[in-house]
């Protein structure tokens, strides 16, 4: 006969250690006729309470600030203004959108997320030659 013995040790990581480890959930802490009253409570808090209509936009508000996609509107406004020569900073203030989520929706689209000047994308920089030679009146060397 085997003299080995398991025991096991109390969970000190809490309930929701215990179900990852495969062990056994506590019950709630609130009980079944408790959970009714709330839903009741809730429920008439959202059909009478002149607040309920704030709160809500405040929710969906919170909820777009979190969304992490563009629709495809934005995604047009987002090129345009990048044709403007707008950076993702201005653009983050424009639609709302974290600059990290545009650059990736775009560089997942295909379309570039390099960096623009600040004369935009399309207009190319005077060498010093070209600047003096136009304001010198073609005199420079």
């Amino acid at each position: 006969m085997s003299n080995t013995t398991t025991t096991t040790r109390p969970n000190v990581y809490g309930p929701i250690a215990a179900d990852r480890a495969g062990g056994v959930r506590p019950p709630s802490p609130i009980s079944p006729e408790q959970r009714v009253k709330l839903s009741a409570a809730q429920r008439a808090y959202v059909a009478n309470d002149p607040r309920w209509a704030k709160h809500r936009q405040k929710l969906a508000d919170a909820q777009t600030a979190r969304r992490m996609t563009l629709t495809p509107e934005e995604v047009a406004m987002v090129l345009a203004m990048r044709a403007k020569g707008r950076t993702f900073s201005y653009i983050q203030e424009e639609i709302g959108v974290c600059h990290d989520v545009i650059r990736r929706e775009l560089a997942g689209l295909g379309y570039s997320t390099a960096r623009i000047g600040a004369e935009g994308p399309s207009v190319r920089k005077r060498t010093l030659r070209e600047a003096s030679e136009g304001h010198f009146g073609g005199l420079g060397t």
